[in-house]
């Protein structure tokens, strides 16, 4: 149960919920595009909540810091290709908002750390 909980399962259940994102956007529908144009912001921003891995006490925290930052930007670029990839109107926007997902992630990575390290 200690290697069940950690960031790989968070960021496989993140890839899973974009796979959904792109299956409802099968046929272009305005309100999924909405989302999709807007999920530079979200994909980040929901990523925070692996820093709450330490509260758990089950977790293993041996080299916890260093799973959260390989999964985090290999589990980042893989979520936001594929939720951008689910739009239905690629453009710059989409190609733009992709690198400022990773630029964002990369951020939320290092504040996290950042926090972790003070706060334990």
């Amino acid at each position: 149960m200690r290697y069940l909980l950690g960031p790989e399962l968070f960021w496989l259940l993140l890839y899973f919920a974009a796979i959904i994102v792109g299956k409802m956007n099968t046929p272009p529908n305005k309100a999924v595009d909405n989302f999709i144009d807007t999920s530079w912001f979200y994909i980040p921003a929901v990523s925070v909540l692996v820093f709450g891995l330490w509260w758990i006490p089950s977790v293993e925290k041996n080299w916890l810091l260093l799973r959260v930052w390989m999964v985090g930007l290999v589990g980042g670029h893989f979520v936001i290709e594929k939720t951008f990839s689910a739009y239905s109107n690629p453009g710059p926007g989409s190609g733009m908002g992709y690198l400022v997902a990773l630029m964002f992630e990369f951020i939320v990575l290092v504040a996290g750390s950042i926090f972790v390290k003070i706060k334990f």
